[in-house]
């Protein structure tokens, strides 16, 4: 690849040399290499939206260890930024679920379903967002309604003037449920949200051992990065659960070693349509709000949650500390961003009536230059403590020709600034 021609005007700041970006995704049975192709693909249109050239490297899945990385350079006329990405991986634990035969899964999820009605997590849900509330409900009340649907197809035979004897009028019914459940329910997500729902209450309730185990593994991963020298800085990039994964690994790693951050890179974390909040607001998960108190205390960490109104899958206009009704010395900086601002307007209105794919959004490329990017947080020159707190300069931080000399609102320096 052809070296593109440097600027001779001075660039207004010093830009990443070298970052390590850890990627936390949210409930999806993706293995790395869907990852890797995802990240590549929606990169391009990163490139074309600010002028850059991205280059990313093979995918490599490391043995013994739930990680898979792979490489990016970026390049700009005035500045180059090397990125080593790490998939933090539970793939393996969602393919798990999803592989449960419906006679095992209708039972746990209702029994998740109960749990979070009974115990008034629920009307938590609601409390803090009430949208939230509707996605939660849904395959609910998806499954009753297949089940009113499977009572009117036993009545049919009456109906028609066949006498028929209530065993065949039950057989009839259970089969149009079962049915329905299995062949229209994954085209309407019901499958998968059945699953969703039976992990996060043996998260909530510390039901599996392999959650604790891969909490765990992601907490040594992130010690490990923070202690390389040859980073300039670390981030975390955790949508949906996986921000909840997030808040517990960092806080074991932190709990492992208090002088972490202190000693080690500068560390930012990322809450993209965070579900934090889905299992923390669970009155068993006092673990997770221990995870979040300390994370929170912890100094030296710029930590910023991004939401949007459009999204039924986060919980808009609330940061996890506060609605948790902790009191901390460090909140995350909270950002309620427009998602149809990152894409082009025909772009949007194919996705806008897609609940999955909006909420999908905050991991994907964009169209437009908007303060929120997941690709400049992971893979640009710019230190994500600059972005979290000036977000709004970050469309004119890159000249039209993506240089930072030719940056109409330079993104200042937070080097200097208290920790937050």
């Amino acid at each position: 690849m052809a070296a593109r021609p440097l600027l001779t005007r001075r660039p207004a700041i010093s830009p990443v040399r070298r970052r390590l970006t850890f990627l936390l995704t949210g409930y999806e049975p993706l293995p790395p290499a869907a990852h890797h192709h995802r990240f590549a693909r929606e990169i391009r249109r990163f490139e074309a939206t600010w002028s850059l050239k991205a280059t990313v490297g093979g995918l490599t899945e490391i043995p013994d260890r739930p990680v898979a990385t792979w490489p990016v350079a970026l390049e700009g006329p005035d500045f180059g930024v090397e990125t080593e990405v790490r998939l933090l991986r539970w793939d393996d634990i969602v393919a798990e679920d999803m592989e449960m035969p419906l006679w095992q899964r209708l039972p746990r999820y209702l029994l998740a379903a109960g749990d979070i009605l009974v115990t008034g997590t629920f009307a938590r849900y609601v409390a803090a967002y009430w949208r939230y509330g509707l996605f939660a409900a849904y395959p609910l009340v998806l499954l009753v309604l297949f089940g009113l649907v499977g009572i009117l197809a036993s009545l049919v035979p009456g109906l028609l003037g066949f006498g028929a004897p209530w065993p065949v009028r039950l057989a009839l019914g259970l089969a149009t449920f079962l049915g329905l459940t299995m062949f229209a329910g994954p085209r309407m997500h019901l499958t998968y949200m059945l699953a969703d729902w039976i992990f996060a209450r043996d998260m909530m309730r510390q039901r599996r051992p392999g959650i604790d185990a891969r909490a765990e593994a992601f907490a040594r991963e992130i010690a490990a990065g923070l202690a390389d020298p040859g980073f300039d800085e670390v981030v975390i990039v955790a949508h949906s659960l996986g921000a909840a994964w997030m808040a517990d690994a960092v806080a074991r790693a932190l709990s492992a070693d208090p002088t972490l951050v202190s000693t080690g890179r500068p560390l930012g974390l990322v809450g993209a349509g965070s579900s934090t909040l889905k299992i923390a607001l669970h009155p068993a998960a006092g673990w997770l709000r221990a995870a979040v108190q300390r994370v929170a205390d912890a100094p030296g960490i710029t930590w910023a949650e991004y939401d949007s109104h459009v999204d039924f899958i986060c919980f808009y206009k609330n940061d996890t500390p506060t609605a948790l009704g902790l009191t901390v010395a460090h909140p995350p900086l909270r950002r309620s961003i427009r998602l149809s601002r990152m894409l082009a307007p025909a772009t949007w209105r194919r996705f806008r009536g897609n609940l999955l794919r909006i909420h999908r959004q905050y991991v994907m490329g964009n169209e437009q230059r908007y303060l929120y990017d997941v690709h400049m947080i992971a893979c640009g020159p710019f230190r994500f403590a600059d972005i979290a707190r000036r977000g709004e300069d970050l469309p004119g931080a890159l000249g039209p020709d993506g240089s930072l000399a030719a940056a109409a609102t330079p993104l200042p320096s937070t080097m200097d600034m208290p920790a937050r």
